[in-house]
């Protein structure tokens, strides 16, 4: 339940409900994804399309050619000299790879600003980064299937928070700092709107129609099981969303390896040491690109 403080916050302030309703949020609340952002994707999804026609394509968005050339010459490609051309930057650093740029660049760009440089926009969107390249890694490392989808569902399984963040900034800060303190956002949410993040979140992406199992595993990522489609990745989510705001909170992972079965990856910790490595080196490159 909502402690004493954050009752009287919301009494003070009185929450509308005909305008937190999921419908409304969608409606008024998301932003549209950039067209040049579907436009390349809709390109990446073609598997006959040539890596000249994409990078044609990329050249027409200056932000996202500076965002790409940016990947292909970072420290994860390690390789001699710098790429200056587009074609040989979408060669080195491969569809997927620009699939998520192109993710990351729209949900950056849709939101603005004004949010992500926000401190609780920041660290929500720093977290959901994490989150998708930790479930990225986790699937490389298990040598499970859908390691693209696992970052999209990553990257978007908070988008929820940034649309209440969006929609009322103190109230939604307010409802977060006492999330932080009872463990259960998810619950004062519920308690609050009727719905929680992961709900709005889903619907959201339905919005922007991403495949409906990303959708159902933004909206069981905390609760994986009750998922319909991709329950394994969705289990992925879950598992990359606790071990991220574990290191970034800097709390004893001692407690996330004894509430995690890491072994259903065939996992083990020093597994994780490395996918932490790995996701720390690609989160800078991503955060000084997008």
């Amino acid at each position: 339940m909502i402690d004493e403080d954050v009752s009287h916050n919301i009494m003070q302030k009185t929450v509308d409900p005909h305008f937190f309703r999921i419908d409304n949020l969608v409606r008024t609340g998301l932003p549209p994804m950039p067209s040049s952002v579907m436009r390349i994707s809709s390109l990446l999804s073609d598997l006959n399309v040539s890596q000249k026609r994409i990078a044609d394509a990329i050249s027409l968005d200056p932000v996202i050619s500076s965002r790409v050339l940016s990947l292909a010459n970072s420290p994860i490609y390690a390789l001699r000299g710098s790429i200056t051309r587009l074609t040989d930057a979408v060669n080195v650093v491969g569809s997927v790879n620009i699939s998520n740029i192109l993710l990351a660049s729209g949900v950056s760009d849709a939101f603005g600003r004004r949010i992500l440089d926000s401190p609780a926009g920041r660290k929500i969107w720093i977290h959901s980064l994490a989150t998708g390249l930790a479930a990225s890694e986790i699937c490389h490392f298990a040598r499970m299937r859908g390691a693209d989808e696992a970052f999209s569902c990553g990257l978007l399984h908070d988008v929820g928070q940034l649309i209440l963040l969006r929609a009322d900034a103190p109230l939604y800060i307010d409802l977060i700092r006492n999330g932080e303190q009872t463990g259960d956002l998810s619950a004062i949410e519920r308690d609050v709107f009727g719905f929680d993040h992961a709900d709005l979140g889903a619907e959201a992406a339905l919005k922007w129609s991403l495949p409906k199992p990303i959708c159902h595993m933004i909206r069981h990522h905390h609760i994986p099981e009750h998922s319909s489609a991709g329950v394994a990745l969705a289990h992925v989510i879950q598992t990359a969303d606790e071990f991220v705001e574990g290191r970034v909170a800097y709390q004893d992972l001692d407690v996330f390896f004894e509430n995690q079965d890491i072994n259903k990856f065939g996992l083990n910790e020093l597994d994780f040491d490395d996918i932490w490595e790995n996701v720390t080196l690609r989160l800078s490159n991503m955060t000084n690109s997008v």
